[in-house]
């Protein structure tokens, strides 16, 4: 199962995790030599920088670039797919993009019903899949091993079937899987 932190100070009791760090974090821990990857924010009023961007990242020392779309038309996805594509093959660098298609969800749903990767927030909290999820928290880290044991992953599955039919319902090309699970579980949240 893949972690990710995104703060140093966990990498020590999550060997091999990947380190995620905003834009203007890279370079000081490109620097301590930590293998970063960058996670940008993909919003409408940036969707035009993101060469620039990612650019900027593997600049500084980011060896992955990720991009997480929040708000972003159908168009804008698109054309951001299109920039991150050309990014990978210029910079020769690993790049992310937090969108599937749709035509996945339709052919292959089990995958997207699954609890990883595990994330490692700032503070601690270890949840599944991505940041916004903090309801299905496995704990505060301390013990990886002892967290993952005490978990019952099924509301995580849960969440991931509402958001998948909910997914499938989105006519576009491209999806934000994310995005959908984020604001799924903030509907269901208020729905309590």
């Amino acid at each position: 199962m893949g972690v990710e932190v995104h703060d140093p100070r966990w990498l020590a009791a999550v060997p091999g995790a990947e380190l995620v760090v905003a834009l203007d974090e890279v370079s000081g821990y490109a620097a301590d030599g930590h293998r970063v990857t960058v996670l940008i924010d993909l919003v409408p009023d940036n969707v035009f920088l993101l060469r620039g961007l990612a650019a900027e990242a593997v600049g500084e020392g980011a060896r992955k670039v990720r991009v997480r779309p929040y708000g972003v038309d159908r168009v804008d996805l698109v054309y951001a797919a299109v920039e991150l594509n050309r990014i990978a093959e210029d910079a020769a660098v690993e790049v992310q993009f937090d969108v599937t298609s749709a035509a996945l969800l339709r052919a292959d749903p089990s995958a997207f019903v699954r609890v990883d990767p595990l994330v490692v927030t700032a503070d601690g909290t270890v949840v599944p899949i991505c940041a916004g999820l903090e309801r299905y928290a496995l704990g505060s880290l301390g013990s990886l091993d002892d967290l993952v044991a005490a978990w019952d992953p099924e509301p995580v599955r849960d969440l991931c079937r509402v958001a998948l039919t909910r997914a499938l319902a989105d006519t576009g090309p491209l999806v934000s899987w994310y995005e959908h699970l984020t604001r799924t579980a903030a509907g269901m949240r208020a729905g309590c």
